[in-house]
């Protein structure tokens, strides 16, 4: 009997060993499973139905970033890239525009006024900076600007090309020929205007590296204006020598039509047969 009572004790003492270590191994429930579990010990649990396979593969939308495009709803998937594009080109535009006012604003007067420029017409120190200084480097005031409007003035590049006969090359260089950019008064798609001071292009243009002098400029114009009057005498010529030719085989044609023989058919007393009164020749004739 006491050997039957230390067997019911050490077996127990082991059922209570593996109950201990299984509910060591077993995960402790959290507060939520112990909630649900003191409120509702028996509900059972929910799962989701099951999807159908033939939906396709599961695609996941972002609601926050669709866009109605008044044909459909489209994501937006650069839309930050697009922000962030924007906000560079803005901060480039400020740059530029900060870059235009730099250029356009007049340097400081300096206190010693030996070292101030002064215009090269009356000596005065109250010059036009711009354009005249900034672009072109010359130093005028407003008042010899006005006086002198043949030497201050500015001229289109139509007009440096059809005047002075300076070619595309040379207007482009801007250390030969500084330009002024301004934007095209006749349409705001056009390309801008490009105005050169007129002393400057007649200085060129007067040089020994272009025409030497104002009768080189004058003899060269008169060249060109005989080339035009040439190639529009033999243009001429072509197209008369053209047209005589076409008129020339217009009348042969013509002549070949008119030279064609016209029977004139009548009787000669011949029964069924009648003959031509310029040629002579017969034809027998059938009556119906």
């Amino acid at each position: 009997m006491y050997l039957a009572a230390m067997d019911e004790t050490i077996e127990a003492h082991r059922q209570r060993a593996r109950q201990r270590l299984r509910n060591m191994a077993a995960p402790s429930p959290g507060p939520s499973t112990l909630r649900n579990a003191t409120q509702s010990p028996t509900k059972p649990i929910q799962r989701p139905p099951p999807r159908d396979k033939a939906l396709g593969d599961y695609i996941e939308f972002d609601l926050t970033r669709l866009r109605n495009s008044k044909g459909g709803f489209l994501e937006d998937t650069h839309e930050e890239e697009d922000a962030w594009k924007a906000l560079e080109e803005k901060r480039k535009e400020r740059e530029r525009e900060m870059q235009r006012l730099r250029d356009q604003m007049e340097p400081g007067v300096s206190l010693d006024p030996k070292s101030r420029p002064t215009c090269e017409m009356c000596g005065t120190e109250d010059i036009l900076y711009d354009p005249f200084l900034r672009v072109f480097n010359v130093r005028v005031c407003r008042a010899c600007e006005r006086a002198h409007a043949e030497r201050y003035s500015l001229l289109t590049k139509t007009e440096v090309k059809e005047d002075y006969l300076l070619t595309d090359a040379e207007l482009a260089d801007g250390e030969l020929l500084p330009h002024l950019l301004k934007k095209n008064p006749h349409k705001s798609t056009y390309s801008n205007m490009m105005l050169f001071l007129r002393c400057q292009v007649e200085a060129y243009a007067f040089s020994d590296a272009k025409w030497k002098s104002a009768e080189g400029l004058d003899a060269e114009y008169e060249r060109r204006q005989e080339d035009r009057k040439r190639k529009r005498t033999r243009k001429f010529q072509q197209g008369l020598e053209r047209l005589r030719k076409r008129t020339i085989r217009d009348n042969v044609w013509q002549e070949r039509r008119d030279a064609e023989h016209v029977h004139d058919w009548r009787p000669c007393g011949v029964p069924h047969q009648q003959q031509c009164q310029g040629c002579g020749q017969r034809i027998t004739v059938e009556e119906l």
